[in-house]
């Protein structure tokens, strides 16, 4: 079979298709793991640490998960893209932040905004995963529906830090 713009592809490109998707996410969750930490470091001792602390230990058991179904489905990480998403990662520190050498308050906006969108990346991947689960035995429905809410709470919890650190940054004037 050959891959239309709506049609099924074959097992051997499927196969192919979901190496490339998972590695994907283990890269981007490498780098999201890197990002929390980061942030943690720079906002320690702080209410914001301390939500941060939870996330932080919550993707690090959602990248060993996303490992073990890489596993069940026969797909090996890529050291490759875990190494081009640390250096993507590296990269966005480069940003201007209105500050040359120190953290700002617009540092932690850019990081929180950085953080909800990469849970927003991983909650879709448990969610596509949760699409294909019937046909897929390796697959857990029941346990991609718990991961899909587990992302959806880390995104209300690190939303919220978002809107609060926005509210420090701009909310004067």
């Amino acid at each position: 079979m050959t891959a239309t713009n709506d049609g099924p592809v074959s097992g051997d490109e499927s196969h192919k298709l979901v190496t490339i998707y998972l590695r994907d996410h283990l890269g981007g969750s490498s780098a999201g793991l890197a990002l929390v930490r980061r942030c943690r470091r720079s906002n320690a001792g702080t209410e914001l640490d301390r939500v941060l602390a939870q996330i932080a230990t919550e993707i690090e058991a959602d990248i060993q998960t996303l490992e073990e179904l890489m596993v069940r489905l026969e797909v090996a990480p890529s050291r490759v893209k875990k190494a081009g998403a640390r250096l993507a990662e590296l990269a966005g520190r480069l940003k201007s932040n209105g500050r040359i050498f120190r953290y700002s308050p617009l540092s932690r906006v850019f990081e929180l905004e950085g953080l909800t969108s990469g849970i927003g990346a991983k909650r879709s991947l448990w969610q596509s995963l949760l699409a294909v689960a019937d046909q897929h035995p390796e697959l857990d429905a029941d346990e991609l529906r718990v991961l899909v809410d587990q992302a959806s709470s880390q995104h209300e919890r690190v939303s919220i830090e978002h809107d609060r650190a926005a509210a420090t940054a701009f909310g004067g004037r």
